[in-house]
């Protein structure tokens, strides 16, 4: 159920149906190439989670786009909200989230430039003594069989890495009418590797991606179609779905946390 639709009357069913699980899908709106729209990673977070609540229930907080994306405030659209904002706004909403009635809440991720960010709040999380789960998940993650066969499938050894194949793929069927593909330029996606003595030594900056790719565009999306799109799509909802049955089933985490701050109070 989408929290935004129900009527208040109708939540507190929603919450009892869900277990306890509301699921918080997170992106941001920054450049996808010249070819996807600002909100790429939020519409596919968002319809990703509503896909699997299909399959197995769970209240959908409303889509959310408080996240880090400081490498592209040079590209026009980008909101890009300061570091404490994002972490104090997660934190409120999560705290909102429980106060009405949710003992875990799981962050469906669609923003790469979120996967140090979220990572980093739930491990603030057992120093400020709040009592409900936080799981945080990435959308594009595929478990090895699942991305050989949208390779086999599709062609391509490489995905891209931001508006590249597949989220050029996964919009063209969610969205086709805000694809453009006759805007794209290829060349503005390869890396131009100014980092790369570092990089391939592990060495992280905050320029890295700004570095290698400052057109806001990685990897080749002309093999994209929208039934690429659909079998992607089927596998990332099915991976939620998946995902939602265990955060239900899962009782080491509950009592994980109240063992843990027992013992740090």
């Amino acid at each position: 159920m989408l929290w935004e639709e129900m009527t208040s009357g109708d939540f507190a069913q929603s919450v009892q149906k869900s277990e306890g699980v509301c699921l918080l899908p997170i992106g941001v709106l920054e450049k996808h190439g010249d070819h996807l729209p600002l909100g790429t990673d939020m519409v596919i977070a968002s319809e990703t989670v509503k896909a699997a609540a299909k399959k197995s229930f769970a209240t959908i907080f409303p889509y959310y786009f408080f996240g880090q994306i400081a490498e592209a405030r040079h590209v026009k659209g980008t909101i890009a909200p300061s570091h404490r904002l994002i972490m104090d706004a997660i934190l409120e909403m999560c705290d909102e989230i429980h106060r009405n009635g949710f003992t875990k809440i799981l962050i469906v991720n669609g923003h790469g430039g979120n996967e140090h960010f979220l990572p980093f709040f739930a491990q603030m999380l057992p120093a400020l003594n709040r009592p409900y789960a936080v799981y945080t998940y990435f959308v594009h993650v595929l478990a090895d069989e699942q991305l050989a066969a949208i390779q086999t499938r599709a062609g391509v050894t490489d995905l891209g890495g931001h508006a590249g194949f597949a989220e050029t793929a996964l919009m063209m069927y969610l969205r086709p009418k805000l694809v453009h593909m006759d805007r794209v330029k290829v060349e503005e996606s390869v890396s131009m590797n100014r980092l790369k003595g570092l990089n391939d030594r592990g060495v992280f900056t905050g320029f890295n991606w700004y570095a290698s790719y400052p057109h806001h565009f990685a990897g080749d999306p002309s093999l994209a179609t929208a039934e690429h799109g659909a079998f992607l799509f089927g596998m990332m909802r099915d991976n939620v779905a998946g995902l939602i049955r265990k955060i239900k089933a899962d009782t080491v985490s509950p009592a994980l946390i109240e063992e843990f701050n027992g013992l740090a109070r």
